[in-house]
């Protein structure tokens, strides 16, 4: 049922997409209207992340040169800071971005992290019953099991 809806959702938003372009979706052939839609392979995630890192790296080196020659020339103490903070920033994302693509690359994405969280649930549900059997408390487990089960429905 919430599959049916987001697939409503999604056609909805192709239509207002479609429609609010229409000069240039007449352009485009079928293939290439609902391509903004389609989910990209790892391998198509993997060439856009690494454009971004190398555009990141390019805009790092040139804001680093301003800040030698803002340095060179005694500009304000605030246009420095300012600068030295967006550096800052740049580097963020950059590292965030690195983050991403290590993510692709070791293949750890929403559907493998869903199914290890899974096959954890499914190992501790295995212990709260070898320890029923064994007539111990499991209420720490059961905590786990709880946290394991919210886990679950956060990646959905």
């Amino acid at each position: 049922m919430i599959d049916k809806k987001f697939e409503d959702k999604l056609n909805k938003l192709r239509e207002m997409y479609i429609n609010k372009r229409p000069e240039e979706s007449e352009n485009l052939d079928d293939s290439k209207k609902f391509e903004a839609f389609m989910a990209l392979s790892d391998e198509e995630k993997e060439e856009k992340l690494n454009a971004k890192l190398e555009l990141l790296t390019d805009k790092l080196v040139t804001l680093d040169e301003k800040l030698e020659d803002l340095l060179a020339n005694d500009a304000s103490a605030d246009d420095i800071s300012e600068l030295k903070y967006y550096i800052d920033a740049v580097k963020n994302k950059k590292l965030i971005l690195e983050q991403k693509l290590e993510l692709i690359k070791n293949g750890e994405f929403d559907a493998a992290r869903k199914e290890r969280v899974k096959r954890q649930l499914t190992d501790l549900e295995l212990k709260r019953c070898k320890a029923l059997l064994g007539k111990k408390d499991c209420s720490k487990i059961n905590e786990k099991i709880a946290l394991k089960k919210k886990a679950i429905n956060r990646l959905r």
